[in-house]
């Protein structure tokens, strides 16, 4: 059953990465969420604000009818409140890895940290 629900918050997920949808942005993420990477060399943080900003002004993948690739590598469920997922995704040219570290509030799952990762870039 809990499988079920990580999945529909993960769906909500992809779709906020293909349509850039704010409202289905602030379902999924909760506002203390933040994200991680390494980049150039140096450890990267973005606050929730600063995503939410970046995704509010992204072109939507979806506007330029690009193909959609998202897929859920893996779930893991640690106990009722607590949860992981890997997934992939492709944003434009770039498919990212996501590490999804969800927990559960008031009944709904949500995204509180993501590690990503550009795996590969897709010639165009």
């Amino acid at each position: 059953m809990e499988i079920d629900n990580i999945q529909k918050a993960l769906q909500i997920y992809f779709d906020v990465m293909y349509e850039c949808d704010l409202e289905k942005f602030d379902w999924v993420f909760h506002p203390t969420s933040s994200l991680f990477t390494m980049k150039n060399g140096g450890f990267n943080l973005r606050p929730f604000a600063q995503y939410r900003a970046e995704i509010a002004t992204r072109t939507p993948p979806k506007s330029v009818s690009q193909p959609r690739v998202d897929e859920i590598l893996q779930i893991g469920v640690l106990s009722p409140e607590i949860a992981f997922a890997q997934v992939r995704v492709r944003i434009f040219e770039k498919i990212f890895v996501d590490n999804l570290n969800l927990l559960k509030f008031e009944g709904r799952w949500m995204i509180v940290a993501k590690i990503f990762h550009h795996a590969e870039t897709i010639a165009t």
